[in-house]
């Protein structure tokens, strides 16, 4: 890659990152944020992102301002009207006077958004699948690679000002504030001394991506047959019929249901878990940016592009969610087990029953 040797230079002062959805892939981006914090120390780093995911972004420290936006409330009351709201955003973004905007969306109306802040420097990426439109940038465009993981595809976005990815072990900051709430929440519970704390994210927002909850049920009795063990279920809305079938059908461990939590709430007792099993969805990608070793469950996504971060996380996969067996989940959710310090790992030997 040829770079224009200016801007690889430049130490740019204001940046600011477009990436309004999903919940997933506002995750993904955070390794981006970081290298980009890593290489401008002292730069004024701003994201721009749908309100519904903002909450995210608060916990990175790597960003300075979270410009939250309702994406789709900008959108209501016909054209003329929207046209309307995406004018005023403009203005309030082209005020800021950015020397560095990255387009990690890459729709139409997010080019126009990054053209009219008047941004010195402007990339963008070539979606696969989408329009792009060159005249809004100046730099590029970095053409998106189907088969990475989506968060290696933002950090090629980077590749253009010369940064050398950093680790993706850093990611979320919870702070005392989030981590006592949750240690609060889990006194109210009387959870076993030693007791692994097993986290299952039943929903997943559609039918296709849900592991039946009979299944989770299944292994978490099988979990519970080798090992001390508490489950934290965790639904969010309109997922209250999978909580309480899961939590009707165990019998041999204790379940703390955990529904319906803020973004950082969720992050933060996620982060209170040992191992986390989740249907392919953004908490699932949540859980393992809090720090905890996350097992991911999937069907009609592929995982090499949307697998779970983190160097204990695993994933599995299956063309039919309801086909995948309990076996099979369990066996990875051993792996992860095993890969764990000795203080969290109470595995029995399991060999000889098998």
């Amino acid at each position: 890659m040829t770079l224009p040797l200016s801007v690889s230079q430049i130490e740019f002062k204001k940046i600011l990152l477009i990436r309004f959805a999903r919940l997933g892939d506002v995750i993904l981006l955070v390794p981006s944020i970081r290298a980009l914090r890593s290489r401008y120390p002292k730069a004024i780093i701003e994201v721009l992102v749908d309100h519904r995911y903002a909450g995210v972004l608060e916990m990175c420290s790597a960003v300075d301002r979270v410009i939250s936006v309702d994406r789709l409330a900008m959108k209501d009351g016909g054209k003329m009207r929207a046209v309307g709201n995406m004018f005023r955003l403009g203005q309030e973004l082209r005020a800021t006077a950015y020397d560095l905007v990255l387009d990690f969306h890459s729709f139409r109306e997010t080019h126009l958004l990054a053209w009219y802040t008047g941004a010195r420097w402007r990339l963008g990426l070539k979606r696969v699948h989408s329009s792009y439109w060159p005249f809004c940038f100046n730099l590029g465009p970095v053409l998106e690679d189907d088969d990475l993981h989506v968060s290696a595809v933002f950090l090629s976005m980077l590749g253009f000002l010369g940064i050398v990815p950093v680790s993706n072990g850093h990611l979320l900051d919870l702070n005392s504030e989030l981590r006592q709430e949750a240690d609060s929440f889990l006194r109210g519970y009387q959870i076993e001394a030693g007791a692994l704390r097993i986290g299952f994210n039943l929903g997943a927002g559609s039918q296709s991506r849900t592991w039946p909850p009979q299944k989770f049920a299944e292994l978490a009795e099988r979990i519970a047959q080798h090992n001390k063990a508490v489950v934290i279920a965790f639904s969010g809305p309109g997922e209250d019929s999978l909580s309480s079938e899961f939590c009707s059908r165990v019998r041999s461990t204790s379940v703390i249901p955990a529904p319906n939590l803020a973004l950082s709430q969720l992050a933060a007792l996620f982060n209170r878990c040992d191992v986390l099993v989740s249907n392919d969805t953004g908490p699932m990608h949540l859980g393992a940016a809090a720090g905890v070793p996350t097992l991911g469950l999937f069907s009609v996504a592929r995982p090499n592009h949307y697998h779970p971060l983190g160097a204990a996380s695993r994933w599995v996969s299956c063309p039919s969610i309801e086909q995948l067996d309990t076996e099979t989940v369990y066996q990875h959710f051993l792996e992860i087990l095993g890969s764990l310090p000795a203080q969290h790992s109470l595995l029995k030997d399991t060999n000889s029953d098998q």
